[in-house]
């Protein structure tokens, strides 16, 4: 059976309790940094959220081979202690034992053998028994007696464990605090840019709040997966996705200021104002591809577009027939939309249009979003 289709038909472990909100969006911000890690370093890959482990990176988004788990746990203070590692709580109903974190790693192996290339505990403080000074430790370099009673522990829990497959047992430092985690991601998102794209002219906040909100959705869908195509589609990011993220930000860039087109716009002085206002803030806004409304909005635009390629429209009449056009279904799709917000929004994909590409294709099934 080939990988893919063995991740999605193997049973998943129920969650074993509620994740706080700090340390649920502590895992989507640090599957960002994986991300960004992961862009550089690989021709495709997949970080999916909260399927089979806290985190998973499949080394293709079609037909992984290999994959690396990961479990991202936090603490307020002081360190992980074997103690930390090993225990196990009782079920709700007191019947048995639920697996420790390092249960739960080793399970992946077993579920896995074969592809399985890394499992790694992540967190925001030091291992009491390993290098504290070291960002990624594979718990069998640590002392020999610590790792004996290591093994030990982990022998007791799951049988089948051996020393070999406790060397792929990693214990990794992240280099983000709990409390301000986002300043941090925030920093090294601009570092992705600048080494991806060069110096270029972009809203960074904006750009973090559309790409953690994807992450976000990703982690917290909890419809059916049965294909690997579900998998990747409401679970994970991919280096595609990231790819779009990238040309959204080139594609913003090359939009002319409001001062190439301004003299071509002849509405009256107050809603001119007014649209020039809300051209300032959508510029920003249209990075945000996880805005489903937005696209809807943006793929009816464009669909209007189309059907008047060769239009000899100035830009003030094409605004006003693309604006009755659209008005109607704008006005559903996105809350509180205004007729200025629309015409910005028009004239942005005006001068954006390119009849052989598109915006990201919304779900139809999507529910109102606020813009």
């Amino acid at each position: 059976m080939a990988f893919a289709d063995k991740l999605v038909q193997t049973p998943r472990r129920e969650k074993s309790g509620e994740t706080g909100y700090e340390r649920y969006d502590y895992q989507a911000i640090w599957g960002l940094v994986l991300i960004f890690e992961s862009h550089s370093e690989l021709d495709d890959y997949a970080v999916a959220f909260e399927f089979h482990d806290d985190i998973v990176r499949l080394n293709s988004s079609s037909t992984p081979t290999r994959a690396r788990f990961y479990q991202v746990k936090t603490k307020v203070k002081g360190h992980w202690t074997l103690t930390d590692l090993s225990s196990r709580k009782k079920s709700k109903d007191g019947a048995s034992l639920l697996p420790s974190y390092i249960g739960k790693m080793h399970d992946n192996y077993e579920l896995f053998p074969d592809e399985t290339e890394r499992l790694s505990f992540v967190s925001n403080l030091p291992c009491e028994f390993m290098d504290a000074s070291a960002t990624i430790c594979c718990f069998a370099d640590c002392d020999a007696e610590a790792f004996r009673k290591f093994l030990a522990k982990l022998k007791h829990e799951r049988p089948a464990a051996t020393q070999e497959t406790a060397k792929l047992m990693h214990f990794v430092r992240a280099d983000l605090s709990l409390h301000d985690a986002s300043a941090h991601v925030k920093g090294l998102m601009q570092d992705f840019i600048t080494s991806q794209l060069g110096t270029i002219s972009y809203s960074p906040d904006t750009l973090y709040k559309a790409i953690i909100e994807d992450c976000r959705t990703k982690s917290k869908f909890t419809g059916s997966i049965d294909t690997f195509d579900d998998l990747i589609k409401h679970k994970a990011i991919t280096k595609s996705h990231v790819n779009s993220w990238l040309a959204q930000i080139t594609n913003n860039d090359a939009v002319p200021s409001w001062s190439d087109f301004a003299n071509d716009l002849t509405f009256s002085a107050i809603e001119k104002a007014s649209i020039a206002k809300e051209w300032r803030l959508y510029r920003a806004l249209a990075l945000g591809a996880g805005n489903e409304a937005i696209n809807r909005v943006r793929t009816r635009v464009r669909v209007e577009l189309r059907k008047i390629p060769n239009s000899s429209l100035a830009l003030t009449p094409l605004t006003d027939h693309l604006f009755g056009a659209i008005w109607s279904f704008a006005k559903a799709t996105i809350s509180n939309l205004t007729p200025s917000r629309a015409k910005a929004m028009i004239i942005y994909e005006v001068m954006t249009y390119d009849p052989s590409g598109d915006v990201q294709k919304a779900d139809k099934g999507s529910a109102d979003a606020k813009s």
